[in-house]
């Protein structure tokens, strides 16, 4: 006993990559499948008739901004904007099939 820490397992470099490779496979396979599902929400926002509505769907969705983030871009309350997001979901529900918002 030396009194330093033992540090469990040695890691090696090769475990380290394949490891590595493991996890890029895992995301190359949810970004192939998320490809369609950002379509088919593209799509739906395409078919709404406010443009506002549509840009905030757009970056709330898409972008993956926040209602208050987007609201500063904009120069709208927060308010205003959660507003508009409701009335923009609801309305891209309606045409197709446009259930995933």
């Amino acid at each position: 006993m030396t009194g330093q820490p033992g540090g469990g397992k040695r890691r090696e470099l090769a475990d380290d990559l394949i490891q590595r490779e493991e996890i890029e496979e895992r995301i190359n396979k949810l970004i192939k499948k998320s490809r369609p599902i950002k379509a088919e929400i593209t799509d739906c926002l395409d078919e709404l008739t406010n443009s506002l509505e549509a840009s905030i769907l757009e970056q709330y969705f898409i972008e993956d901004i926040q209602l208050d983030t987007i609201a500063l871009q904009m120069s709208y309350s927060f308010r205003q904007v959660k507003r508009l997001y409701g009335d923009g979901v609801k309305h891209a529900k309606i045409p197709g099939n446009c259930d995933t918002l």
